[in-house]
C-alpha cells in the first residue's frame, strides 16, 4: 500500500466524523467558570504501540500504530474533550492487519497520562497512555 493511500484513508476516515470546530487558537476549556489547559500534542505511549495526538482547542485527533516493522493494528480517532474526559471515535486503518472500530471514553489525568475509562464497539487493547518524553 503506498503512503498516499493510507493519507486518502486518514482523510475520509477523519471527514466522516462529526467535527465541531478546528480552531487552533482557543486551547483552554470552560468548565463550571474555571478554564483547564490542557495541551496533548505529543506522543504516547501504550499497550505496545505509539499515539501520535494533536489537540486543536477541546478536539483531539491521533494516529496510533503497534512498534513492529509490520504492525498488525494502526489506527486513527478524533475526540472531545469535556472537563478532564475525551470522549473518542476510533477505526482502524489498512497499515495493519486488524480492521475494528469503536468509542472509548478517556480520563486526562495529566497532559502525560491517560487512562481509558469505558470502551464500546470492538476490543481495544489499549487501556492507558503516557506521553513519551
Amino acid at each position: 500500500m503506498k503512503l498516499i493511500d493510507l493519507f486518502v484513508i486518514c482523510i475520509l476516515v477523519l471527514i466522516l466524523m462529526p467535527v465541531t470546530s478546528f480552531s487552533q487558537d482557543e486551547k483552554s476549556i470552560k468548565i463550571l467558570d474555571k478554564e483547564l489547559e490542557y495541551n496533548l500534542n505529543g506522543v504516547f505511549s501504550g499497550a505496545g504501540g505509539k499515539y501520535y495526538l494533536r489537540q486543536l482547542g477541546d478536539e483531539v485527533l491521533w494516529y496510533g500504530e503497534e512498534d513492529a516493522v509490520s504492525p498488525t493494528w494502526s489506527n486513527v480517532a478524533h475526540g472531545i474533550i469535556k472537563g478532564n474526559i475525551i470522549k473518542v471515535k476510533w477505526a482502524d486503518v489498512p497499515k495493519g492487519e486488524i480492521m475494528q472500530s469503536g468509542s472509548l471514553v478517556i480520563r486526562i489525568d495529566s497532559n502525560d497520562e491517560l487512562v481509558l475509562l469505558e470502551q464500546t464497539g470492538e476490543f481495544f487493547a489499549t487501556d492507558a497512555w503516557t506521553r513519551i518524553p
